[in-house]
């Protein structure tokens, strides 16, 4: 069965295949809502039949359990057509989704499935214009089919479009921006500014400045006057990022303004109105903090109309193939290399590691591994030895101070660990090298000059 397009915007043409007449009409009734056309068919078999028949195909959803030719038949014939294929099944593990993904599946659906889940995927596939897809790196996105993100993108969707204010929480690297962005992105205000600061990494003494802007004279060395981060996003919306790093005296300041909705820019004495949606974030538990005496209960209070948690990676591990394939597109792109696969070795050995670092850090990884692969497959020797070697649960780490018994060279250890510790700083301050500098107890001119004799500063 095939709908019809109604005249005027193009439509996406969808090839359903599921040998249950009721999932198929319930998935339809979906995607024509979805301004799209659907062809239908009840299994591998005459999914490839309708692949040949059809002009154009845009995306397939394909059961993954049928008789006679099941999904993995219809990846494979979907395949030499050039056709994005999505899995639909209701069990979607992880050894399922590393087979399905090396194979060429595009992405999953879970069942029971809703309207917000199948248009999560659609917009993983397709752009905002119909029938035009849009690059990996044009867009913010979460990518994933675990339930708790769909929780997200549902919430995404009930107050995107609102002003009010919401707080993101979840461990650092899990994509917590990415949400900001996409809230901008969806609301009424997305052509207008998405700013963003990092309070935590920022001096407390600056940071008025950056926030509210300064007159010129304010202090020494402001020889003109500055424009701050609510005079940058006005109309727009401020993303507040580690609001949990903030100093107290900034607190005060940023709670009086979400009050009357004014403030005044350093050494200026006229207060100014401000129309910015105010979106933070936080990998702190603040309640704690609050506990501890280092955060308002007040402002968190204005801060926290709406609350969206995020998942840690190792809490949704099916997405990790999802995850790899993305960024190594990504990658491939802004490095023009030609990596096409993750041996299964090293894909398995991705999906057991708990990734402290969470999404930032698995992305990370994948961009090295491409810029220094250049070409071919990944292989498990390629993957750093943290990876391939996970540390036992319950298994005593090894002393990184005991010299093992075939001996080491000294200079290239001090050199190895030094390097990661300063990796691991400019990452963790998103490349602030003055609190990186801080994290490490340097000067930031001595961290300059190691990262110039390592190659990594210009």
């Amino acid at each position: 069965m095939t709908t019809t397009p109604p005249s005027g915007s193009p439509r996406r043409v969808v090839l359903v295949v599921d040998d249950e007449p009721a999932v198929r009409r319930s998935i339809e009734r979906i995607l024509t809502r979805e301004n799209c056309q659907v062809i239908e068919a009840r299994d591998g078999r005459e999914a490839s039949q309708r692949m040949s028949e059809a002009p154009k195909i845009d995306l397939i959803l394909s059961d993954l359990s049928m008789p006679n030719a099941d999904g993995r038949e219809v990846i494979a014939s979907a395949e030499a057509h050039g056709i994005p294929v999505v899995i639909v099944t209701g069990q979607a593990t992880v050894d399922t989704a590393v087979e399905l993904m090396r194979r060429g599946a595009a992405n999953f659906l879970s069942k029971p499935f809703t309207r917000e889940m199948v248009r999560a995927v659609l917009d993983d596939t397709f752009g905002r214009d119909a029938g035009k897809r849009r690059p990996v790196t044009d867009r913010p996105s979460l990518i994933g089919t675990d339930e708790s993100l769909f929780e997200v993108r549902e919430m995404i969707a009930k107050v995107a479009e609102t002003d009010a204010t919401v707080i993101i929480q979840g461990e650092s690297g899990t994509g917590k921006e990415v949400v900001a962005r996409l809230l901008h992105a969806a609301g009424p205000r997305a052509n207008r500014p998405f700013v963003a600061i990092n309070c935590g990494a920022i001096p407390e003494q600056l940071i008025e400045s950056e926030l509210f802007g300064h007159a010129r004279g304010a202090f020494t060395g402001a020889t003109q006057a500055r424009a701050g981060r609510f005079e940058l996003a006005e109309g727009g919306t401020l993303f507040l990022d580690e609001v949990g790093d903030m100093p107290l005296a900034a607190q005060v300041k940023l709670l009086r303004v979400l009050q009357e909705r004014q403030y005044t820019p350093l050494g200026d004495t006229t207060a100014r109105s401000t129309d910015v949606r105010i979106i933070s974030a936080t990998h702190r538990d603040l309640t704690e903090a609050i506990a501890n005496n280092t955060f308002r209960e007040d402002l968190l209070y204005r801060l926290n109309v709406v609350d969206l948690k995020l998942p840690a990676l190792r809490e949704r591990k099916r997405d990790i193939p999802l995850l790899v394939r993305h960024f190594l597109q990504s990658a491939n792109e802004r490095h023009n290399r030609n990596i096409l696969e993750v041996s299964i070795e090293a894909m398995d050995a991705l999906c057991a590691y708990d990734w402290p670092g969470n999404v930032r850090q698995l992305a990370n990884v994948v961009e090295r591994l491409v810029v220094l692969r250049r070409a071919g497959s990944i292989g498990l020797d390629e993957l750093p030895e943290s990876i391939r070697q996970p540390a036992v649960p319950g298994q005593k780490a090894a002393d990184p101070s005991e010299l093992p018994a075939e001996g080491i060279d000294l200079k290239q250890t001090i050199a190895e660990l030094e390097d990661s510790l300063i990796d691991q700083a400019l990452d963790r301050t998103r490349g602030n090298r003055n609190a990186a500098a801080r994290l490490l107890g340097l000067n930031r001119t001595t961290l300059v000059e190691k990262l110039k004799r390592k190659g990594k500063e210009a």
